[in-house]
């Protein structure tokens, strides 16, 4: 079997990137023969996949892009091709150069609801052709999403009953055992890890911290993300906030693209993890802090409760008024209990083991 995968941007170190980046790993793992098309990539993130790409401009016409899509397709002859976003376009580029081709779309959501009359341009130029949707939903043969909350908005919004396959997390996290020392020397720091864009909502947990500082005093607080070229106003913002916070929030780091090797040294030493993203599809960041032992704090509604459970592995918020109540409980646990939930939440994040992924998805197929 031959497998296309498509995904016109895996410059920007978001879900779908890292997403994308694990079906890979997965496809590499199994021996499995695969081409990529992409335009822009991060060299970290993809390195063991250059040889498999195959590259488009950004920036190009619609009619440039399926040129060069049509041209993969005869001469790659894939049996199934991957569209790692909700982008059916892609779909139809495929159709039109062989109907024979099997296609298969994966949902993050089925509106972005990133997109604004301002950055829409700036999608646009990474090769995403969201008002084209409509004109090609009958294009895709097997439909697949992130989570049961996904599916509701897709059967209600196109003419899809999709799968459910959720993501899986990258195998950096899998690399070695945490040990019952490393647990244990976990220091009272708060992370977050995201995008900076305005949904993921860091500019609220420096705010809350403050609650956190008046009874946790030697309490840090870290917010690791990556600054999206498509939503540059919304960190410039967070910049200027946590800059105007430093006199009273001594111990607040802000961490702009930071490696994997940095990415997993905080979520080893962190105590609580916070995800305030409201209505979050699914939540692959909160699943990689728990495989390294630190309990989550997430804001509801989000797909992740249908595979984690409250309160077992930490706390699915229903209010911003409880998330600092709940960051300080687990910041105030005693040693053993505390020792007790991070083993869940490794075993648990052992479920969502990279190949998976790569494997469910197949199966569909």
């Amino acid at each position: 079997m031959r497998i296309l995968v498509i995904h016109p941007h895996l410059n920007v170190k978001g879900g779908s990137e890292r997403l994308t980046k694990i079906l890979l790993d997965g496809l590499k793992e199994m021996e499995r023969d695969y081409k990529i098309i992409t335009s822009l990539y991060d060299e970290e993130w993809f390195k063991e996949h250059v040889d498999k790409m195959t590259l488009l401009s950004p920036g190009s016409s619609f009619e440039k892009v399926k040129e060069h899509v049509e041209k993969v397709v005869r001469e790659y002859e894939p049996s199934i091709a991957i569209v790692m976003v909700q982008d059916p376009a892609y779909c139809y580029m495929i159709k039109n150069a062989d109907q024979r081709v099997k296609t298969l779309m994966y949902i993050h959501f089925p509106i972005d609801e990133e997109i604004s009359e301002e950055n829409l341009k700036e999608y646009e130029y990474y090769l995403r052709y969201p008002r084209l949707a409509p004109r090609y939903l009958d294009k895709a043969d097997i439909v697949v999403v992130n989570s049961r909350r996904t599916r509701l908005a897709v059967e209600m919004l196109w003419p899809y009953t999709p799968y459910v396959v959720y993501p899986c997390i990258d195998k950096i996290f899998f690399k070695e055992e945490i040990t019952e020392e490393e647990l244990k020397r976990k220091e009272n720091l708060v992370i977050y890890v995201g995008r900076f864009v305005s949904l993921k909502r860091q500019d609220l947990l420096l705010y809350q911290f403050r609650i956190v500082k008046e009874r946790i005093r030697d309490a840090r607080l870290a917010l690791l993300g990556y600054v999206d070229p498509r939503h540059r106003e919304y960190y410039e913002a967070v910049k200027r906030t946590y800059e105007e916070l430093q006199d009273s929030l001594k111990d607040v780091e802000l961490i702009t693209s930071p490696d994997d090797k940095t990415l997993l040294e905080y979520y080893k030493i962190s105590r609580v993890y916070v995800h305030l993203r409201i209505g979050e599809h699914f939540g692959m960041a909160p699943v990689e802090a728990m495989s390294q032992g630190t309990p989550i704090v997430m804001r509801l509604p989000t797909g992740l409760i249908e595979k984690i459970e409250n309160i077992t592995y930490g706390y699915f918020v229903e209010t911003d008024h409880e998330i600092a109540k709940y960051i300080i409980h687990i910041l105030s646990l005693d040693r053993d209990e505390y020792y007790k939930i991070s083993k869940r939440c490794i075993e648990k994040a052992r479920e969502f083991y990279y190949t998976n992924f790569a494997r469910e998805v197949l199966e569909l197929s």
